[in-house]
């Protein structure tokens, strides 16, 4: 995916008086954890800002701002496409950036403010050009565990959903050989994963949390994986992602 617009000019990056002193952005599929690092990391002092902390797919919310997933599924539906249909070019528009740089000026006291919108995966060159040092982390989970999850709340065919978790992970590797980023696997036994988590968020300069409760609980993840086979080029991408994680 690519963000462009033939009739704009590509935009500078914002003004280090106008932004965050660092911005982080969380990476991954729908479904797949998404959620769960977004709240380990804003224990570990990612500030979120406003955002999403219930709902009835995720108990302790998905972790989003309403303005971030607005924004961004403008981009894709002016893009010609939305999150399950995503667009072949992803073109963002003056009124994109604009609101992108109000979002990012909106936060600029913080000295680290995180976002987390799986569509960041299709939308994220517009975000490195307003932010060139943009820092990422990302999660991903089982492509059965992420269809069957899709199924649930979205009713769509297994088939779809694993469709979709290749398109979005291709993109997460793609972007992880680029640039490498922190990359946790959700499949992990709960005391692996916490202690992941906490890794990760180490390795972005972020502090460990808190002596208490973690944000992940066994009961954040559903939708397990099954034992079906999976599309060769789907095990594959798995079984790289596996290779490339903490």
């Amino acid at each position: 995916m690519e963000a462009r617009d033939a009739t704009y000019a590509a935009p500078s990056s914002v003004a280090a008086a106008a932004r965050p002193d660092r911005v982080v952005c969380i990476l991954g599929m729908h479904r797949s954890g998404t959620s769960c690092l977004a709240g380990s990391l804003e224990q570990q002092g990612l500030f979120l800002g406003e955002i999403n902390t219930r709902g009835p797919f995720n108990l302790r919310g998905n972790r989003e701002s309403f303005d971030m997933m607005s924004l961004q599924a403008a981009i894709l539906q002016q893009s010609g496409g939305q999150w399950n249909d995503p667009p072949q070019v992803v073109e963002w528009k003056p009124e994109h950036f604009e609101a992108a740089r109000r979002m990012l000026a909106q936060h600029s006291a913080q000295p680290v403010w995180g976002f987390k919108d799986p569509r960041t995966l299709l939308t994220i060159e517009g975000w490195r050009q307003l932010v060139p040092d943009l820092q990422a982390v990302g999660i991903f989970r089982h492509p059965l565990s992420v269809a069957h999850s899709l199924a649930h709340r979205n009713k769509f065919p297994i088939e779809k959903g694993l469709a979709l978790w290749e398109i979005y992970n291709r993109r997460l590797v793609e972007l992880h050989r680029e640039d490498p980023f922190p990359l946790v696997s959700f499949d992990e036994d709960a005391a692996v994963l916490q202690a992941k988590l906490q890794r990760a968020g180490e390795m972005i300069g972020l502090e460990p949390s808190p002596a208490g409760e973690p944000f992940f609980t066994d009961e954040l993840r559903t939708s397990p994986a099954a034992g079906d086979p999976l599309p060769r080029p789907v095990e594959s991408l798995y079984a790289e992602l596996r290779s490339l994680a903490l």
